[in-house]
């Protein structure tokens, strides 16, 4: 469980529908801890009416007030935090100025929200632009929230790229969504968990509760694809 990075949360105070103040941002990383994850990135949403260095200096900031009240209060036992963003999807993204500034930490791996909406073409060549053009590789986040209503043609198409995908670990401890998060392990589909998580009431760090559950259903294959991704991607993070 030390070696899975925790690629996906929302975490640093005031920076959107997360954690709102330092001390609950502390009880979040604290309980990735006690779950064995050593290190998490902060991926607050980037929405790209905002400019790119603006959101860079707020990211910063939020950065500072957190560490300043861990330095301040002696915390310990929570994981390293690595920097990155979940990025929302629009047309043009490809050509996005400094686009490649929101990758997590020194990699090449952008997370990539997707419309949740029926994707055609138009979101086919934008994945694939983001790569020729933004010379980053798109990590589809929480696939499970969107794959249903896919064209099964169109989706192939994007999977078929240079991608990765993401599923949030909710998705497998779910009943009402879990036999089809399921299949979609089994098919190798996702290459990486992350736990998406806000605060400690409704959308807390899962990681270890997922993965247990992949081990429950003896998906030795799975979870060792899952390790494996989660350190080509924090390795080239911290790079």
């Amino acid at each position: 469980m030390e070696r899975i990075c925790d690629l996906h949360g929302h975490f640093l105070p005031g920076m959107d529908d997360g954690c709102k103040t330092p001390e609950e941002a502390v009880q979040v990383l604290q309980c990735s801890y006690r779950q064995g994850v050593r290190r998490v990135f902060a991926t607050p949403h980037y929405y790209p009416v905002e400019p790119v260095e603006a959101f860079l200096q707020r990211r910063t900031e939020a950065v500072q007030r957190l560490e300043a009240y861990i330095q301040s209060q002696g915390v310990q036992d929570i994981p390293q935090i690595l920097l990155g963003a979940e990025v929302a999807y629009r047309p043009g993204l490809g050509y996005e100025e400094n686009i490649e500034k929101l990758c997590l930490g020194n990699s090449r791996y952008l997370l990539l929200e997707m419309p949740f909406s029926r994707w055609g073409k138009a979101e086919e060549r934008e994945v694939r632009n983001l790569g020729v053009t933004g010379g980053v590789i798109p990590i589809l986040a929480h696939i499970e929230r969107y794959f249903d209503y896919q064209d099964k043609r169109t989706l192939a198409g994007i999977l078929e790229q240079d991608v990765l995908v993401q599923m949030n670990a909710e998705a497998l401890l779910d009943p009402a969504v879990r036999r089809q998060a399921l299949k979609l392990v089994k098919r190798g589909i996702v290459q990486l968990l992350g736990t998406d998580c806000h605060n400690m009431t409704d959308r807390a760090p899962n990681l270890d509760k997922a993965l247990a559950f992949l081990q429950k259903k003896k998906m030795a294959d799975a979870i060792s694809q899952i390790i494996y991704y989660s350190e080509e991607v924090c390795g080239e993070a911290m790079g």
